[in-house]
């Protein structure tokens, strides 16, 4: 009985499989470039934080020759007491690696499409701290505006995540060496407002705003693909990018997303 009504509905409307097979085409294109865009993006962090570990390994190995060196010398409490130092300092170097590898390892992650309310304060805290590596390797300055109350919003983190790691690296390298950035949160209307300003406003890909033509046409360059799909994520939860620039042509990206509604959590 199933399978005549579904053949009934076919011949009423031929293009109901083309369109369940465009959609489902569009649905794993974006996998595919979300998951392009994400490898992308740790190549470009891990290069800069491989350079990052190598602080703490050579600041362990100075101190471990020197507590090395005083197992030779006479005991004594002068000894005892350069030796704790050491010790403390060796812990403390052992420490910030495993911020910096946990860090690293939180954004590795591909998770699976899910649906949940989340501070978005949080998630920009985060890719922040996460690309300071290379944001220090393109010299550059980027600090933002902290923001005491959590800002809400609702919808895949997995994939807002990756498209704002696809923005934020895009907008780094559009930023000429020595330039400077500012990044600030807010919140109004039932919306939540990521601005980033002080980049050139002639080097910023015009895929970002959709003005750019598409980034998925044959001669896109896998950055472009990113962005696109980055500008998509946003659409599909109900946000927009605008680029802007004022008379000096220096430029400000906004990123909108819709707050999560009261009492939702």
């Amino acid at each position: 009985m199933s399978h005549h009504a579904s053949v009934g509905r076919s011949a009423l409307d031929p293009a109901l499989p083309a369109v369940a097979t465009e959609e489902e085409s569009t649905s794993e294109l974006e996998t595919e470039l979300r998951l392009a865009a994400h490898l992308r993006s740790l190549s470009r962090v891990s290069l800069a934080t491989s350079h990052d570990v190598r602080a703490p390994l050579h600041t362990m190995m100075i101190y471990l020759e020197l507590l090395r060196s005083s197992l030779a010398e006479p005991p004594g409490p002068d000894r005892e007491a350069r030796r704790e130092r050491y010790l403390d300092v060796i812990r403390s170097e052992i420490q910030n690696m495993e911020t910096m590898l946990q860090r690293f390892l939180n954004q590795t992650r591909v998770a699976e499409e899910r649906i949940e309310r989340f501070d978005l304060v949080a998630a920009v805290r985060d890719l922040h701290e996460f690309l300071e590596p290379h944001r220090r390797g393109t010299r550059i300055e980027f600090p933002w505006t902290q923001v005491a109350e959590p800002i809400e919003v609702e919808g895949d983190l997995g994939s807002i995540r990756h498209a704002l790691i696809a923005i934020l690296i895009a907008v780094i390298e559009a930023t000429p060496a020595q330039g400077a950035l500012a990044l600030r949160i807010t919140a109004a209307e039932g919306r939540a407002r990521i601005s980033i300003s002080g980049m050139p406003a002639d080097r910023v890909p015009a895929v970002l705003d959709g003005t750019g033509g598409d980034g998925e046409s044959e001669g896109a360059s896998a950055a472009e693909r990113g962005l696109e799909v980055a500008r998509r994520v946003v659409e599909r939860h109900g946000g927009s990018i605008n680029l802007r620039s004022d008379a000096s042509r220096v430029a400000t990206l906004e990123i909108q997303l819709p707050l999560a509604a009261a009492g939702n959590g």
